[in-house]
């Protein structure tokens, strides 16, 4: 709306001294449009608001049909939160110039600031039929970007990227409208389009650290890890303290298990933003992964010292304990942890399995419970309470994974869970169907499982016959 870029020169100044010298005085001198205009926008730009109402109100006693100060006025009210009365004048003022295109690009940033989006889009699109007709290219590239950014305001990506490209048509380097063209395809997960983008933008600012970091993070997603090492290290050659790209070379380090790698970057992400306690926290993971099992509880324990609402460290500490086979001390640990996330299926699951390792059967089958109510489809959840339920009565263990298989197909490992808990009731027939039905799915997974819960089976002619029926083992 304002242009802070306007330059004022020596004859502005004089005007400029003669209006505030006139106020000081409550003298009335004339002022034309074109001068008030100059000095209301000075005003402006410096937020001195009130004295630029102050001009408003004076070039509309001396110029009461002045459009643009009217125009100004809504502006200013909209900067300053007066969200309604702004909305009220523009819409007197729309009904005066239905081809004003400030007007519409006005009341669309009053109901964007009131989170109406589709009213915000309204009348953008009005703005933008104007302008199309015009050949003020600059301001079309202005409306097209607004315009776009109101979609991903509704959520609507896809229609910001039908606007985006046509700005691009307009201005094809427009490294706005690039960026957030490449943002756009990875909220929609195309990631190779966003991937394309942002290499175009690179192309145009190579030295552009924040493209480089969220390209490491598209190729992340993509998991091709070492691109994203290569983008994260760009963005750390280019700005040294730029930590966020550490934290993620630390992160990514981690799915590749360079454990070592990991430590080093979130090290130095440390040297930066010091004592983090999530990233301490992360070092602690790292270590304990390369089993130091002691530096990886002091790292644990500084995270939980700075910070002691981050689940992720007392789930590290228990675990460690368990490790070093403090099961007793991991419970409070992990209970904490659930605590804090109580609607984490996972944490649910590390508490549920050390519960079971102590015996403590009623409670574990409780907590795997709950974990299942949160996610139903928890395959490592379903195998727990199986194996808790089979402790009171393995005909409780066959009835729970059948009924479970009827909500959801169950994966192969419970199938075959299921099949070597039929053999071991008895079952013979309904087992080797069940391991039959798998095998011929996906004939190493279903050995490999069979061989883990059933080790004796090898010894079985029954099973044999069905593998050595497929050339694929």
């Amino acid at each position: 709306m304002f242009n802070d870029n306007e330059q004022f020169d020596e004859q502005f100044n004089f005007e400029l001294n003669r209006f505030e010298n006139m106020i000081e005085e409550g003298d009335a001198y004339y002022f034309d449009t074109e001068t008030l205009e100059q000095i209301i926008d000075f005003y402006i730009i410096k937020n001195q608001f009130a004295k630029a109402l102050t001009a408003i109100k004076f070039g509309l006693d001396q110029h009461p049909n002045h459009f643009a100060f009217n125009l100004k006025k809504a502006q200013i009210y909209s900067s300053n939160g007066q969200l309604k009365d702004s909305l009220l004048l523009l819409q007197n003022l729309e009904k005066l110039d239905a081809y004003n295109t400030e007007v519409y690009i006005t009341i669309a940033n009053v109901f964007s600031q009131l989170r109406d989006h589709k009213n915000a889009i309204k009348y953008y699109e009005k703005a933008l039929t104007i302008a199309e007709t015009s050949e003020e290219i600059d301001e079309l590239i202005e409306i097209l970007l607004d315009l776009a950014l109101e979609y991903e305001n509704a959520q609507d990506f896809n229609m910001a990227i039908i606007v985006l490209k046509k700005l691009l048509k307009v201005s094809p380097n427009n490294e706005s409208a690039i960026y957030e063209i490449a943002y756009c395809y990875e909220r929609i997960g195309d990631f190779d389009s966003c991937i394309r983008y942002y290499n175009k933008y690179i192309d145009n600012n190579p030295y552009s650290f924040t493209a480089w970091y969220n390209l490491g993070n598209i190729y992340f997603l993509k998991k091709e890890l070492d691109k994203a090492i290569w983008a994260y290290d760009y963005s750390t050659i280019i700005n040294e303290e730029f930590s966020s790209a550490y934290f993620n070379m630390g992160n990514t380090y981690m799915q590749m298990e360079e454990f070592n790698k990991a430590i080093d970057a979130y090290k130095k992400c440390l040297t930066i933003d010091q004592e983090d306690a999530l990233t301490l926290c992360y070092i602690g993971e790292a270590y304990e992964r390369l089993e130091d099992y002691n530096i990886a509880l002091i790292y644990y324990e500084k995270s939980k010292s700075i910070n002691p609402d981050i689940a992720d460290t007392w789930i590290g500490i228990g675990i460690v304990k368990d490790l070093l086979g403090k099961t007793n001390e991991s419970i409070s640990y992990f209970q904490h942890a659930t605590g804090l996330q109580p609607d984490n299926a996972n944490y649910l699951l590390v508490l549920g399995e050390a519960l079971f390792k102590l015996d403590r059967h009623a409670e574990a089958e409780l907590i795997l419970e709950k974990a299942l109510q949160i996610d139903r489809d928890y395959d490592e959840a379903i195998t727990m309470l199986a194996k808790i339920k089979k402790e009171y009565n393995i005909n409780e263990a066959i009835y729970f994974l059948i009924e479970a298989d009827k909500n959801q197909e169950l994966s192969i490992s419970n199938q075959i869970l299921l099949c070597s808990l039929l053999w071991e009731n008895g079952q013979r027939l309904e087992a080797l169907e069940v391991f039959k039905n798998q095998f011929v799915k996906n004939a190493k997974k279903s050995v490999k499982y069979l061989l883990l819960y059933l080790p004796e089976s090898t010894q079985y002619s029954e099973f044999n016959n069905i593998i050595n029926s497929q050339d694929e083992i």
